[in-house]
């Protein structure tokens, strides 16, 4: 294991330790295979020796939940965590990692399995949530972490934290899911698949990057609500030399450009496809777990989530919300999720559980 601390508000005893845990070379995918020269990049961010809460997001996060002094621009998560925010950075540590396979700096090339949904000349490896829930207990024992006071998961980020919590049951103290059930809907997967299909056209045409950019674009019309795009891309459409122009065009192409910077084709396949294998018998999870259903959510709907929390039992519990933002609102109601986490947070007792 490489580490690398630096301490950002030395004076307050804040650290910043962040490195790679190795991949061994028995840890074996939960539909096959193994990961050849594997790492996975973690960062752990707090003052040592309090309890430690891990944040997960969406396919596009990373482990840099917020920013500290040697980081640019800023983390996927900014509001949520630092001092005097929801996640209080002087009473709990917060870990966070690189996806296997995703973006950012973990690596590892899978062999030895199968590979799907090779529609064109890139293939997928089958890495599943339970796969990047496994790498999080592989960082744990490298950094010799006691259990994990809680973990918070939302979107793809929610699929780990349900599955971590199936799987390691004696390693986190209580769940946070937002926005992520026990299997992905069908709905959704058939956009996803839509979007792994229009990836992997563009790159045996040569347009990788176009390709990814469709896809992103695509997906953006997921993430917010009817209602949201009602109110902000209603405006006239433009009819000119050039063609037809319509408002919304400028927000899906603006984001899926920025996202294809980001993700090659290779990385955006393999996060869409995990997100498309979750699959977890929530019901026998023995920890609590906290599900937050977003209405309206196209991706993880209202109804699904219900029913997975009547099913699970009354260990477990389930808020309703509603907001504009749909499936993003985790990200940007501020207001709304603040109480939340804050809430969820109370229960992790101060430095009752204690880290590196």
């Amino acid at each position: 294991m490489s580490t690398q601390a630096s301490g950002t508000t030395a004076e307050r005893g804040l650290r910043v330790l962040q490195g790679f845990a190795p991949v061994p070379e028995d840890f074996r995918l939960q539909h096959g295979g193994r990961v050849e020269d594997g790492r996975i990049a973690y960062r752990l961010t707090g003052i040592p020796g309090n309890s430690v809460v891990a944040v997960l997001g969406g396919i596009s996060a990373d482990r840099v939940v917020s920013a500290q002094e040697q980081d640019r621009g800023a983390g996927w998560w900014e509001w949520m965590a630092g001092e005097g925010r929801p996640l209080d950075l002087r009473y709990h540590q917060v870990l966070s990692i690189d996806y296997l396979c995703g973006r950012g700096e973990s690596a590892g090339r899978v062999v030895d399995g199968p590979h799907a949904g090779a529609l064109g000349p890139v293939a997928v490896p089958l890495v599943t949530p339970t796969d990047q829930a496994n790498t999080i207990a592989l960082v744990m024992a490298a950094l010799e972490l006691e259990p994990l006071c809680g973990m918070i998961g939302a979107s793809y980020g929610g699929t780990v934290a349900l599955s971590f919590a199936a799987a390691h049951p004696d390693r986190v103290l209580r769940t946070l899911v937002i926005g992520a059930a026990d299997r992905s809907h069908p709905l959704a997967t058939a956009v996803r698949v839509v979007q792994r299909r229009i990836v992997q056209r563009a790159v045996a045409a040569g347009d990788e990057g176009g390709g990814v950019a469709f896809a992103r674009a695509l997906a953006m019309t997921t993430y917010r609500s009817d209602i949201e795009f009602e109110q902000r891309f209603s405006g006239p459409t433009s009819i000119n030399a050039s063609g037809v122009h319509f408002p919304v065009e400028d927000y899906i192409d603006h984001n899926g450009q920025a996202f294809a910077r980001r993700f090659t084709a290779a990385q955006f396949l393999c996060l869409s496809q995990s997100s498309d294998l979750h699959r977890v018998d929530a019901e026998h999870i023995r920890t609590p777990v906290t599900l937050v259903s977003t209405d309206p959510d196209f991706l993880a709907p209202r109804w699904q989530l219900e029913e997975l929390a009547g099913r699970m039992g009354s260990l477990h519990r389930l808020i309703r919300v509603s907001s504009l933002h749909g499936h993003d609102a985790f990200l940007t109601d501020e207001g709304l999720f603040s109480s939340i986490i804050r809430d969820f947070i109370a229960g992790c007792e101060v430095g009752s559980r204690g880290g590196s």
